[in-house]
């Protein structure tokens, strides 16, 4: 699975309190593509010497403040961001790494398949990945009438329309489902032909079922884990997410999945078809 809004958040607040504050030596990396266009010698000359100000996150981007720019992070599919003792580096899936104060120290990035993806940017530069972002789901304000009018042109199912990180930045597969079942929707139905009653229901989902993750350390179904090493626990509390053939709790009726937009969803073929 790749870490969304909950796995990448917790990410972000137990690494704040292991490097801010911290000055980054040096940088190194194994593999040149998941830095785009710069090099490991570009990026490691700007970082040099740059204290760490903070640490936060825009949708699943992971974003590392120093001075005078930003170090840019996306987790990918099985991406993590750690720190540990330099002499670490031999280990075969560390990609990266930001050596820190006295280099005994180091920031390292594991990505065992590759996918991941970090890099450089002054203060003054327009971050592309970061600027179609939609709303974040943690924060308050977004309303039924709003949502309305941001799908009011999207016939595509409600479903795979929550991951497009253009409406709700950090949604994805797994939160997807749930919100979902959480509000009472089926996610088959057209973005546009939800009920002003349903896009209500969905702002409220939206931001309870994340939160309720994030308390839980997000889920953990196959490789993520935390900076301190640990494991999420929300997938103890999945309603209908890799539950098919499993009884709904609310209703009773069982659990089915089915395929969209190249990805599976699971839901509740009775009580989803609520007003």
């Amino acid at each position: 699975m790749m870490p969304e809004l909950p796995e990448v958040e917790t990410a972000v607040r137990e690494l704040r309190p292991l490097i801010v504050d911290r000055v980054i030596r040096s940088a190194w990396s194994t593999v040149p593509r998941q830095l785009g266009s710069q090099t490991i010698r570009q990026l490691s000359g700007k970082v040099r010497g740059q204290r760490i100000l903070d640490v936060t996150r825009r949708g699943k981007y992971i974003l590392i403040e120093v001075v005078r720019g930003i170090v840019l992070v996306h987790l990918r599919m099985t991406g993590r961001l750690f720190v540990a003792p330099t002499e670490q580096k031999p280990h075969v899936h560390l990609r990266a790494g930001f050596v820190l104060d006295d280099e005994r120290d180091t920031l390292f990035f594991k990505d065992p398949r590759t996918l991941g993806t970090l890099g450089y940017y002054a203060k003054s530069d327009e971050i592309g990945a970061l600027s179609g972002l939609g709303w974040e789901p943690l924060e308050a304000g977004v309303t039924g009438d709003m949502l309305k009018k941001a799908l009011e042109k999207r016939k595509m199912a409600i479903k795979p329309v929550l991951l497009d990180q253009t409406v709700w930045a950090g949604i994805g597969n797994i939160y997807a489902s749930e919100v979902c079942w959480v509000a009472q929707i089926d996610p088959q139905k057209a973005a546009n032909r939800l009920t002003l009653a349903q896009y209500d229901r969905l702002c409220r989902a939206v931001p309870d079922v994340l939160s309720r993750a994030l308390e839980r350390g997000g889920s953990s179904l196959r490789d993520f884990m935390s900076p301190e090493g640990k494991y999420g626990s929300y997938q103890k509390e999945f309603r209908v997410y890799d539950r098919e053939s499993e009884a709904c709790e609310r209703c009773g009726a069982t659990i089915k999945r089915i395929g969209q937009a190249q990805r599976s969803t699971y839901y509740c073929p009775r009580c989803q078809r609520g007003k």
